[in-house]
């Protein structure tokens, strides 16, 4: 294997773990990452479409449906007409979904320091400008610019 081989594969498995880990934790506190990662897309967009949500997440549009749904369904968000297409609904955060993402937020940076007392302080330095460097290099490899973005698109989803 070479060594970019065994980056992507580590960068890859700390990744799923990260994910498995953090996941376990929130659901702890009655939540999941996967409402998270979607209240804090729409927290970021102020007000969003389904399929721009479909396109930030990777997400089959029916899943996102089924989602949003939910959320709906716990008073998270609402949806409203979007003035610019009458056939289309955007999705927007209400004050119990704003209040997750704050009392998720400590859980967030207790997970965050824990985790990174791994690395001494110039380390997570060196970590940080490795990573703008990759996330720069995978733009200009065609991905998007922001992860509200599609492919190859300009602008952003409000980040």
């Amino acid at each position: 294997m070479s060594i970019e081989q065994e980056l992507l594969q580590q960068m890859g498995d700390l990744h799923q773990r990260m994910h498995r880990l953090f996941n376990d934790r929130l659901r702890a506190q009655g939540a999941s990452l996967a409402q998270l990662k979607l209240l804090m897309l729409v927290d970021r967009a102020g007000s969003i479409r389904s399929t721009e949500i479909a396109d930030a997440l990777a997400q089959a549009p029916r899943t996102v449906t089924e989602a949003v749904d939910g959320l709906e369904r716990d008073g998270l968000v609402v949806r409203s007409p979007d003035p610019n297409d009458r056939r289309a609904k955007r999705i927007s955060l209400t004050e119990a979904g704003s209040m997750i993402i704050r009392d998720v937020a400590p859980h967030r940076d207790t997970f965050a320091a824990e985790f990174f007392t791994a690395l001494s302080a110039s380390d997570m330095a060196e970590y940080l400008r490795i990573l703008r460097a990759l996330n720069d290099r995978i733009v200009e490899m065609g991905a998007p610019s922001s992860l509200g973005d599609r492919p190859g698109s300009e602008g952003g989803s409000g980040q």
